[in-house]
């Protein structure tokens, strides 16, 4: 497999994931949901299906794709689409996929047949059935007992390959073994920094060269496991921005589609001037607190400044279509991610026009959302009444205090007072 097809299978592969991770179910209002999934051995479904369960069994036929997030899976009947799964746990196949199967789970175990490609993530992979074509595999072990028609690549810590493989091995692997009934149609290439365990009776067809290794595998292998999630939550993230600032996402995406100009400049004196700013205060001392929060703003920026000018890519493209702002931003930041991956210094111009023209439809977008909706409350009141004699209110049922020696009693008269006489001899 030469460099360029490999990416492009890495990358139709990954991304084929992230699709099916965050932009299926915004897409689609058809989503199955169930504690346990069963389609029995003479049902059949016609169409593609989105299901949403704890565990699900297809016995029977599905005339389309069969897209799931389940606990685990099992596929003893048909699919005629592909199948597009998030597990945590075992994704068995017994029967037949005629399209790829994709996804992520702890084991993905394939007995049956495979009509297209097998693209996963998982700790476990085993292929004692057939793939018609490649295998891309990211992961703990690969075991190959079964056939595999096209190529085998990806980074795993042990691979055991004991069956016929069409074309090349080419892999980054802490362990290679080949066993007795392995037969590689091609070249066995690998990245390791042990040499592989190859038994007598293997075949290999071209050659056989451990290539050296970049680096620490354990290293490479979490880096590579780490671009993949990284891009799964910046989808994730893209699309909740998109729904939490419902008015200024949507404002900062017609600013970049409309103002492209405006702003890839202001975006670029954001980011020029903003580190500059954060290093005066910090100078300062008494503005750190300032200077902290900025940084954070910062990072952020750095982190989620693309997603205004991707969406506006993807809703260029799917002008026609009027699928919304989520599935625009889907599509973009896939064709964004693809060019990235595909053409590596190009790369870096794409990431940094994107970055550069979101932050500044960030800012446009909040600037125009701040002038036209002002805020209401008075920083102080509008008028002070002063607290005074004339201010307090008159008393409810309250009587004045009686003076000393008198009674309050109704019907008690007072006694009568003795005039006062001189001293009586």
């Amino acid at each position: 497999m030469t460099l360029r097809r490999y990416r492009n299978f890495v990358a139709s592969s990954v991304l084929g994931l992230a699709l099916f991770a965050v932009g299926l179910p915004l897409l689609t209002a058809d989503i199955i949901t169930a504690n346990i999934y069963i389609l029995g051995e003479d049902e059949v479904e016609e169409g593609d299906v989105y299901l949403a369960s704890t565990s699900a069994r297809v016995e029977g036929t599905v005339e389309g794709d069969f897209v799931v997030s389940t606990g685990r899976l099992s596929i003893s009947g048909t699919v005629t689409g592909d199948v597009l799964v998030m597990s945590q746990g075992t994704v068995r196949v017994t029967g037949e996929i005629q399209g790829s199967l994709r996804g992520a789970a702890r084991e993905v175990i394939v007995e049956g047949t495979v009509g297209h490609d097998v693209a996963v993530l998982a700790v476990a992979t085993r292929i004692e059935g057939s793939v018609a074509r490649d295998a891309l595999v990211f992961g703990g072990s690969l075991t190959v007992d079964g056939s595999v028609g096209g190529d085998i690549n990806g980074r795993m810590v042990t691979a055991n390959v004991d069956g016929p493989v069409g074309n090349d091995l080419d892999v980054a692997v802490g362990r290679l073994t080949l066993g007795p009934n392995a037969d590689i149609g091609g070249d066995v290439l690998y990245r390791s920094g042990s040499d592989a365990d190859v038994a007598a009776m293997a075949q290999v067809a071209g050659q056989l060269d451990r290539l050296p290794t970049r680096g620490s595998f354990s290293v490479e292998l979490v880096l590579t496991i780490a671009t993949i999630i990284g891009f799964f939550g910046f989808l994730f993230a893209g699309v909740v921005l998109l729904w939490l600032f419902r008015a200024t996402g949507p404002r900062a995406v017609v600013a970049v589609e409309s103002q492209l100009l405006r702003s890839l400049g202001i975006g670029l004196a954001a980011m020029i001037l903003v580190p500059l700013l954060i290093v005066l205060l910090i100078a300062t001392l008494v503005g750190v607190p300032v200077a902290i929060a900025l940084a954070v703003l910062l990072i952020l920026g750095l982190l989620f400044g693309p997603v205004p000018a991707v969406t506006a890519l993807g809703s260029r493209l799917l002008r026609r279509q009027q699928l919304g702002l989520f599935a625009a931003f889907l599509v973009g930041a896939i064709i964004w991610r693809a060019g990235i991956w595909l053409i590596p210094y190009v790369g870096v111009v794409l990431y940094l026009v994107a970055l550069i023209a979101g932050v500044g439809g960030w800012l446009i977008a909040i600037w125009e959302r701040r002038k036209e909706t002002p805020v209401s409350a008075d920083l102080l009141p509008r008028r002070v009444t002063p607290v005074g004699a004339a201010n307090i209110p008159e008393p409810v049922d309250w009587d004045a205090p009686l003076a000393p020696g008198t009674v309050d009693s109704p019907g008690e008269e007072e006694p009568p007072v003795e005039p006062e006489t001189g001293d009586q001899q």
